[in-house]
This record gives structure tokens, sequence and C-alpha cells, in this order.
């Protein structure tokens, strides 16, 4: 393990392959309200009537393995609960004590209450309830230190969060397929939001008024579950095995849409590098090797895999 945070020379790699795939898709159609993407009968933003909602701060599911000395967390990223880390927990098992936890709203397992209105994405209650109960874990397990291995947004950013805001609790952190910080494109001489040579990044308020004044109630409030689906991470983009690939794109594809609305716009209201110079417990951040990793079509321009696919 080592200290400190993600290594500079990593970051375009990492922010070109690890940012939304569907980042440019939406940028190109932002706010055109296209009823052939958006139903304008819909409200995304509310989960449907008669929904059964747990308590913020409760986990989805908590599943303990091995028996060995130390302890171990792990945290699914969005959309997933912690049956997807079976063969991982197979490997570590013999010398800890896992903990796997299911975020609550993912696998099946109720999502928290809506946020009252007035929403403000950017103070994360959905995300910040992970974090408390996992705090509530490792107090009621009575745990010394334990290890936080995090996958993906969202289960990246907790632990990232619980490295910053409490660093007795834990003892490091490993991070795996993350997002190391939050940077948006610019317009293009077309006219669309798809510059990403020219990146440019918005301040905490910026992020804030965007987010609640635009992205939420004109576009993810009414977007369709089948444009959802289509513009997500694909099979292909989970993993290269097709059946893998196929079975972690159904188990996200089966969370509701509301369920992923709420903690999507919480990551993008979210820039977890304003905490780094702050965080003094070990990291351990794991870049891959990304050649001949992707696979992309010449024509195909709106999507973040054929960038990087260009330019890293």
């Amino acid at each position: 393990m080592h200290r400190g945070m993600f290594r500079p020379q990593s970051f375009d790699m990492i922010k070109k392959v690890l940012l939304l795939p569907w980042f440019l898709f939406l940028f190109h159609c932002a706010f055109t309200q296209n009823p052939s993407l958006q139903d304008s009968t819909l409200n995304n933003l509310v989960h449907p009537a008669g929904y059964k909602t747990c308590t913020i701060g409760e986990l989805g599911n908590v599943k303990k393995t091995g028996k060995g000395k130390h302890s171990m967390i792990i945290i699914p990223g969005l959309g997933f609960g912690g049956d997807k880390y079976d063969e991982l927990i197979r490997h570590y098992k013999k010398r800890y004590t896992v903990y796997t936890i299911t975020p609550a709203g993912f696998d099946g397992t109720p999502a928290p209450p809506m946020p009252e209105a007035p929403v403000k994405y950017f103070s994360l209650p959905w995300t910040n309830g992970i974090e408390t109960g996992i705090i509530n874990l490792i107090e009621k397990e009575n745990l010394h230190k334990p290890i936080i291995l995090a996958h993906f947004v969202t289960g990246t950013q907790v632990a990232l969060n619980l490295a910053h805001d409490h660093p007795d609790l834990i003892s490091s952190a490993i991070i795996i397929g993350g997002s190391p910080y939050r940077y948006h494109p610019s317009q293009s001489k077309d006219g669309s939001w798809s510059d990403w040579e020219n990146e440019q990044k918005y301040t905490p308020d910026q992020r804030e008024k965007v987010l609640d004044y635009y992205w939420a109630p004109k576009w993810f409030k009414t977007v369709t579950k089948k444009t959802w689906d289509d513009n997500m991470w694909t099979p292909d983009d989970y993993c290269k095995d097709k059946t893998t690939g196929k079975d972690l794109f159904d188990s996200s594809a089966r969370v509701p849409i509301q369920v992923m609305v709420e903690y999507l716009l919480e990551w993008m209201a979210y820039d977890p590098h304003e905490k780094y110079k702050d965080i003094h417990v070990p990291v351990l951040v794991l870049v891959p090797d990304f050649k001949e990793l992707l696979s992309y079509t010449p024509k195909d321009t709106l999507s973040c895999k054929s960038y990087a696919a260009n330019n890293t």
C-alpha cells in the first residue's frame, strides 16, 4: 500500500475511460426534450407509487465471509450487489473476515426515501447514507480498522469519503475502476457538448446549478428506461467475456431507474479530488493497462470508449 492518491501521469488515461460512456450522448441531446428519448409523463425523480423504502443510513444487505484475523469491507459500485464479488471473496477469505455490503436500492433491496424538495444533489444524501451504514457496521461488529475495498463509481466515492472523514476507523482503502475527478467537455463547433480535448472543470456552485436546474429536471426526470439502458454501460463495457458482461448488464438494468438516477446525480454533483490533499490513510489505486482493452467502431463518434481508444 502506498500513501497518496492517483498518479498525475495516469489522469488523462483514467478520465477518458472512466467517465460515463453516455456523457457524450447526453451532452449531444441535452435539454432538447427529444420525444423519442424522453416521455413527458414520467417522473424519475420520485419513487413509483407504493414503493417501500428503507431508512436512510441502512445498508441493503451485508454478507460476512471467512474468519481471518484482519477485516475487509467490500463496497460495490453503481447498480450492483455484493454477490458479484464472490470470486474475489474466495481469494481473500482465508486471510480476512470479509464483509460485502449491498448499497440500499441495489440487487432487489429497498432504497431510501427520495430527498425532500428542494433537492440539493451535492449534499449526497444517499451516498452519505452508505457511508453511515458502513460506520454502523464497523461499530456493530467491533471491527478494528478494516481495509475498505471499493469498486466502480459511487462505491469508490464512499471509500474515499471514509478515508477522509474517518481515518480513525479504517486502516486503508483500495480503489478499483472508480472516477478520480469530475471534468466536463466543452462545446464543439457543431453546438454539441462533445469537446473532450478542451475539458472544463466546474466549481461546486456551478455543478449544483447545472444539476439542480438542468440535468435533473430537463433530462433525467423524463428519460425513458429504453434510452437509459441503450446508453449506459454495455455488456462489452463491463467485461470482455460476453456471458459475464451480459450478467453484469442485466443485474444493473434490473435496478429501478429512479434509484439509478438518484445515485448518478449525486455522483455527478461530487468531485472527490477536492478532498485528496486531506486524506491521510494509505490508498491503493489500481490503474489498469488499457492497451488492447478497448474495442470500438470508427463510425461511433458519440462514446467515450471511441475517444479513449483513439487517444490512450
